[in-house]
């Protein structure tokens, strides 16, 4: 079958699925910022940055300022009296921007120090050493890489460990590059470009930890930092492979009900160790519980204001608005937690 057949037949699979999809919870508005200013203002995580939005929109208290999406301004302000700053991308931007405001600093071309600005940064990663901050728990998500739908790259692939060979096809070799191609249908060497996202972003972070890699020992390239969490309009080659959020993919193929932007373009989901990455559900197409590179998101706050009556009810315990709206967490990809959501026991330090 040739390129263009497949690329036909792709994006008719995408409609359709899209279309056959079913799912609960609310339609909500394309993603946007708070058209008022809000008592609580969060930012950080592209991975959470729709499930944010939608929970955000039950409440009066929260606001949540988007990472990725078109027409999206560069900067923002998040109150009336606060000085505008650098939007931030990615789950380490978000605690960045989160520990500055705590601590009075400057951030991202501020004129002045942004104290009070950020109340919350979305996380899809956990903390570094310290009890300043804690992070809650709200949903579990799993990431799995996502290639082009019109190549022919494999679809299930290990993902490898330190005793394998150079030579193996596994995901940890091919982000080391001692795998650099594989061959296509028609018996073709195609040569395999390793993409990840943005410095910062927490999806990067948890991927390479789960490859037994660091941004020093990786090859993955970012396109000079360019490319966006969950964006499958990066997959322009046949040996393009980039990791990607399966919660975020199952939003954006529920855009209709979601309002979530669909970048997926024609990015497919691969399998991990013959693990795939969605089940069927009575919900439609939900995350597979049981994938191999499972997560936890969080949404990261002062330890000193846990105790704060707006903070408490937005994410503090089982009956709080994160912990208390599962349908919303499945319509948007993630899976509520079994135990432990709104638990105050992980903390982390400043960034």
């Amino acid at each position: 079958m040739n390129t263009k057949t497949k690329l036909r037949l792709s994006a008719l699979g995408a409609i359709l699925a899209v279309g056959l999809t079913v799912v609960s919870g609310a339609t909500v508005a394309n993603a946007a910022d708070p058209t008022s200013f809000k008592q609580l203002n969060g930012v950080g995580s592209d991975t959470t940055q729709d499930v944010v939005r939608a929970i955000a929109a039950t409440t009066t208290t929260l606001g949540s300022y988007d990472a990725a999406g078109a027409n999206l301004s560069a900067t923002i302000k998040t109150t009336a009296s606060g000085p505008s700053f650098n939007r931030p991308i990615g789950s380490g931007a978000g605690v960045k921007a989160l520990s500055a405001s705590a601590q009075g600093l400057n951030y991202g071309g501020s004129a002045a120090p942004i104290t009070g600005q950020v109340d919350f940064a979305r996380s899809s990663s956990g903390p570094v050493t310290g009890s300043v901050l804690t992070y809650v728990p709200f949903a579990t998500d799993a990431v799995s890489y996502a290639v082009n739908s019109a190549s022919d790259f494999p679809r299930n692939i290990k993902l490898g460990t330190a005793a394998d060979s150079d030579t193996k096809f596994t995901l940890r070799n091919i982000y080391r590059c001692t795998v650099t191609s594989y061959n296509n249908a028609d018996g073709d060497a195609v040569a395999i470009t390793p993409l990840l996202p943005q410095t910062g972003s927490g999806t990067r972070s948890f991927f390479l930890g789960k490859l037994g890699l660091t941004d020093a020992t990786t090859c993955g390239n970012t396109r000079s930092n360019t490319i966006i969490e969950h964006d499958g309009t990066v997959l322009t080659g046949p040996g393009d492979i980039v990791p990607f959020s399966i919660g975020q993919f199952i939003a954006q193929s529920n855009s209709p009900l979601t309002g979530s932007q669909d970048r997926r373009g024609f990015a497919e989901l691969g399998k991990i160790d013959n693990v795939k990455p969605t089940v069927l559900s009575t919900d439609g197409v939900a995350l597979n519980g049981s994938f191999p590179l499972v997560r936890t998101v969080y949404n990261v706050v002062q330890t000193s204001r846990l105790g704060e009556p707006a903070i408490a009810a937005a994410f503090v315990g089982t009956s709080s608005s994160f912990c208390a709206n599962p349908s919303i967490i499945r319509t948007y990809g993630f899976a509520p937690l079994s135990s432990g959501c709104g638990a105050t026991t992980l903390t982390g330090g400043f960034q």
